[in-house]
């Protein structure tokens, strides 16, 4: 069995006495804590950057160009292509604006690099090779529907798909995926994990770095943890597994969703005066195209509440979260009040309202290039009225996420009056004290 990578570290340094050899037909999980030192090895294994001083880095003959990554960092270059990621919300009105489409981002030209002007090349078997398996690989991750779509217009799962797509046109024999089930409810991360089965079958090795061991797909052969900068590395055995039974994967369906069906978990109860209202969301009405994402959905938020916003990608608690902030068109279309201010009521400045609100959220992250550390820091030194936490443990280490969890839970609590909504896929990602939980789930939902 041929090597396809071997790395060796010296006496000091990142992954010092490291000895480590990735085999032809493996497949590699990483396992660890610190979530820089798995991001760093992924870089490294996918050319990235260069091996620090120390550290050897060796790969077969036959695999300079057929390694491909797929990592948070390619959504942060799509956020500097594509501007603040509000540009999103925006994209999804009826009539969207320029921009590519995820056809247009899967284009042979765009993954090979060719000129469309250049003569002299004979690229028919190439082209005639990608036509057969943009087919393949664009049905195995469930992408027609949304060939046509504004990229930027893409959920976070729906990116990762179509990155994922893209490394795969690409032709690679190794694929790296850096942390791919960030952000993704439990029904898409298992079949993300059924995907990873099926590129394994295909002869595709495949390295991941996955922050929990229900996040390993089955096809996986090897573990191997790093802590401190030290590598330990073993054959997958039972212990690596989850003692849960995996979750059944929703099936895929061409079917339009319907309309998203909301439910409460422990409503407050107000024995006294009932706080004023912080947001406010009255039989709002919300499609693209033929779906129906909202049809009469209402919803109050009151002064000191801390709520949990749950439900599957797609079911819209990203949209609801753009409507509190405005960056939604379709606020200015539906009955949504903020701090007492009717959206498009006119009279108060959007950017007054937005003052009183502080924010962490993948696309901050993303369009930013900072943490959610430092992004939570900035949004409390404003004293907001009003905290939105969209995902705020995604990219974060076991030890940030756990430092990240309690400032927010201490700062709400020495700030009584401020109401804050928490999106989380993952129970361990909600900071202590939100006891209100608002579900969204969809009929027939399409993956």
């Amino acid at each position: 069995m041929s090597s396809l990578v071997h790395l060796s570290g010296g006496a000091r340094g990142p992954f010092a006495h490291a000895d480590w050899t990735f085999e032809a037909g493996h497949h590699w999980a990483v396992l660890g804590s610190d979530g820089a030192a798995r991001s760093r090895l992924c870089a490294l294994v996918a050319g990235l950057v260069p091996p620090p001083r120390g550290l050897s880095l060796e790969f077969a003959d036959e695999l300079d160009d057929a390694v491909q990554i797929v990592s948070f960092a390619q959504q942060r270059a799509a956020a500097a292509k594509g501007g603040f990621m509000q540009a999103r919300y925006h994209s999804l009105v009826d009539d969207a604006g320029p921009g590519d489409t995820l056809e247009e981002f899967l284009a042979f030209e765009r993954i090979f690099d060719v000129n469309p002007f250049e003569v002299g090349r004979a690229l028919g078997p190439q082209r005639r090779a990608y036509r057969k398996a943009f087919a393949r690989i664009v049905r195995l991750l469930n992408l027609t529907s949304l060939l046509d779509r504004d990229f930027l217009a893409l959920s976070n799962g729906e990116t990762r798909r179509a990155l994922i797509a893209r490394a795969l046109l690409a032709n690679p024999r190794l694929l790296v995926l850096d942390d791919p089930c960030a952000g993704l409810d439990p029904d898409r991360r298992e079949q993300l994990k059924q995907v990873c089965d099926a590129l394994a079958a295909r002869g595709v090795s495949l390295l991941l770095s996955v922050r929990h061991e229900d996040e390993i797909p089955s096809c996986v052969t090897d573990v191997m943890t790093i802590e401190k900068g030290r590598m330990s590395c073993r054959s997958r055995a039972s212990d690596f597994t989850s003692d849960a039974p995996a979750a059944k994967a929703a099936p895929a369906r061409s079917v339009l969703p319907s309309a998203t069906v909301a439910e409460i978990a422990h409503p407050p109860v107000y024995r006294g005066k009932v706080p004023p209202a912080v947001v406010e969301l009255k039989d709002i009405r919300i499609a693209f195209g033929r779906r129906k994402l909202f049809d009469g959905f209402s919803w109050t938020v009151r002064q000191g509440e801390h709520w949990v916003l749950r439900g599957a990608n797609g079911c819209g608690k990203t949209t609801l979260l753009s409507l509190v902030t405005g960056d939604n068109p379709k606020a200015y279309a539906n009955d949504v009040t903020v701090f007492g201010h009717k959206r498009g009521g006119g009279g108060v400045e959007l950017a007054r309202i937005r003052r009183r609100i502080g924010m962490v959220s993948p696309e901050m992250q993303a369009y930013s290039g900072a943490g959610a550390l430092d992004l939570l820091e900035d949004a409390l030194k404003g004293g907001p009225s009003l905290l939105l936490l969209d995902e705020p443990c995604l990219n974060l280490d076991a030890h940030d996420a756990v430092r990240l969890k309690r400032r927010v839970s201490s700062w709400l609590k020495a700030h009584p009056a401020c109401a804050a909504i928490c999106v989380a896929h993952r129970e361990e990602d909600i900071p202590a004290g939100f006891p209100h939980v608002l579900s969204l789930s969809a009929a027939n939902a399409p993956t």
